[in-house]
């Protein structure tokens, strides 16, 4: 997964002119929305206020309006509307996601409750506050209707480490009231979303939030009364598969067809699509894919067997949709000082994605590009049922996933414009023969993005993994939850910077791979210079690249990999998010 191509909606306002191509509900809006944000700047709240409220009666799916009405609702301290805006803001730009940290300091100026539980969480762990004791006299009322956090639960992994622990002690707290809980009594109504938020949390996350064996023994037996009560046909409180679903899918219960059945308030049905129907039509999806090619590499068939025990990652939403462009208009536009040559193809730019995991950078891919098609190929057929099952959901048909083996893709009598392996090519047998594979496979001017480990870069996920092999962790879900909070009490505890520190399946890919190559780039300026590849650029935030042309004013284009190589040598975190380059084929 590539999440430095995520785009960040821009920080300006709108301004006067309406951009062309715009749908006919946002080119009405413009106007307003250009006013609105011009009494904005100028200080005139609830002038701005009441046109930006006008826009979105117009426009509803302009992220921008809400996320402006949300900074003026929070200025003047309406916090629950603001809370609510921000929302939206989130659900319509998922790429935001990204920017975590920002939009957890965003969180605890909405809810300023949520900052303080943060606090005194962390102080008192590992031990577990109660409700009361982590958010005051109010406990999970305080939390229950904010529109924000639900939203952060629901969409997108939480990847803070202090807001994992207030949730964790809340969990446990929704666990106690949900094992209390009478079978018809009435259940209050944002304490039941609540609830399911948080189970839709703890599946994306794939369980990754630790818990006391006493606690998890509870969990447990609520799992099996709420097992008999649908086996009998009895009455089930919708408290009891909420809890249920925060500690084991909802999919693991013997009867588990049942819930489907049964109609239930709305967030807890929400909750039965995630955790039962969809995961069902993922197993069926699965009969239905091509297997392309044979899986006979003892690493890759280990590589197939974590992914399939663990597809990577789960995710919700994709980016927001753009204006889709040309392939040759956006690298021109990533790198507008790099001389290359359009290649000759026909109408339709034809893409391979060797590694495609579970389907999201395949389907940004297909979005942000016009006139493509994509063959997408991975070992894994879990990952791949997750991918069909997203790219039916969006109503999709330029994608076509296969089952398939890098090493054996010389076979399959296939060629393409462009090859995108991103993140996957070090995981292989042998990554160089992997490459070569895919050249085989590129048309001459073809272009192709790779991904690569920086061995400088990962210098702290060598360290952690020779830890936790002298600690002998396996690579169950019961051994990384424990681990992880080994590490967060040792030396390694930065771990927490990587995102993927934060599930259980991606922390897997991270400290737990089967099989992981680390590169450097005088090693990938000989393959580039040994195979007639033309390096085009690195893809890196704006902030390095400024850092790079400061020191290396004279070259121009970026793109002196001897340069680079010293750059990185001092700045040792450069490639953190792995080397991302762009070639050209002779």
């Amino acid at each position: 997964m590539n999440r430095k191509d995520r785009r960040a909606l821009p920080t300006q306002g709108h301004g006067a002119a309406v951009p062309a191509g715009l749908s006919a509900p946002a080119a009405a809006a413009a106007p307003v929305l250009a006013e609105a944000s011009r009494y904005q700047q100028q200080g005139k709240l609830q002038e701005a206020s009441r046109l930006y409220k006008r826009a979105l009666a117009i426009h509803p799916g302009d992220a921008q309006a809400h996320n402006n009405l949300a900074c003026i609702l929070l200025a003047t301290g309406k916090l629950d509307e603001a809370s609510a805006r921000f929302a939206r803001s989130l659900e319509l730009t998922p790429e935001l996601f990204e920017l975590y940290p920002d939009i957890v300091a965003m969180l605890v100026q909405v809810n300023p409750p949520i900052g303080e539980a943060m606090a005194r969480a962390a102080n008192a762990w590992p031990r577990l506050l109660s409700a009361e004791d982590l958010l005051g006299p109010s406990g999970i009322a305080v939390i229950s209707s904010d529109a924000m956090l639900r939203c952060l639960l629901e969409q997108a992994t939480i990847r803070d480490l202090g807001l994992e622990r207030v949730l964790t002690s809340i969990r446990a707290a929704l666990l106690k009231a949900a094992t209390n809980a009478d079978a018809s009594g009435r259940v209050e109504e944002n304490y039941l979303r609540f609830c399911c938020a948080l189970a839709r949390q703890c599946f994306i996350n794939d369980y990754v939030f630790t818990s006391a064996p006493e606690e998890l023994k509870q969990a447990e037996q609520l799992k099996a009364s709420l097992a008999r009560a649908l086996s009998s046909r009895g009455a089930v409180s919708p408290l009891w598969p909420a809890a249920v679903a925060m500690y084991f899918p909802l999919g693991s219960l013997p009867d588990a067809h049942l819930l489907t059945a049964q109609k239930w308030p709305v967030p807890l049905d929400d909750v039965v699509t995630q955790q039962v129907r969809e995961p069902r039509e993922e197993q069926q999806d699965q009969d239905s894919i091509l297997r392309l090619t044979p899986i006979e590499n003892e690493v890759s068939r280990l590589v197939r067997q974590q992914y399939e025990e663990n597809p990577y990652p789960r995710w919700v939403a994709a980016a927001s949709r753009q204006a889709p462009v040309a392939v040759i208009a956006y690298l021109r536009n990533e790198f507008p000082l790099v001389p290359f040559q359009a290649p000759d193809t026909g109408n339709v730019i034809e893409i391979l994605v060797a590694g495609c995991g579970t389907g999201r950078h395949a389907i940004e891919l297909a979005q942000r590009f016009k006139n493509v098609h994509l063959f997408a190929i991975d070992l894994s057929l879990s990952s791949l049922g997750y991918a069909r099952r997203k790219t039916r959901a969006l109503k999709m048909d330029n994608i076509e996933y296969a089952q398939a083996d890098i090493l054996q893709l010389d076979r399959i009598g296939r060629s393409f414009d462009v090859i995108d392996a991103g993140g996957v090519l070090h995981h292989l047998a042998d990554p160089m023969a992997g490459w070569r594979i895919l050249l085989s496979l590129l048309r001459p001017g073809g272009f192709m993005r790779i991904a690569l480990y920086s061995a400088l870069a990962r210098r702290d996920v060598v360290a952690a993994r020779d830890f936790i092999t002298g600690q002998g962790y396996g690579s169950t879900a019961d051994d990384i939850r424990r681990c992880r909070q080994d590490l967060l009490n040792s030396p390694h505890k930065t771990l927490a910077r990587y995102y993927d520190f934060f599930s259980t399946s991606e922390c897997r890919d991270l400290l737990f791979h089967v099989q992981e190559h680390r590169l450097t780039i005088p090693e990938i300026s000989s393959f580039l210079s040994g195979h007639g590849l033309k390096f085009i650029g690195f893809q890196l935030p704006p902030r390095i690249l400024h850092a790079y042309r400061d020191r290396f004013p004279d070259d121009r284009i970026m793109t002196n990999l001897d340069h680079w190589q010293q750059f990185e040598t001092g700045q040792p975190d450069t490639f953190a998010g792995m080397y991302q380059f762009w070639v050209q084929k002779d």
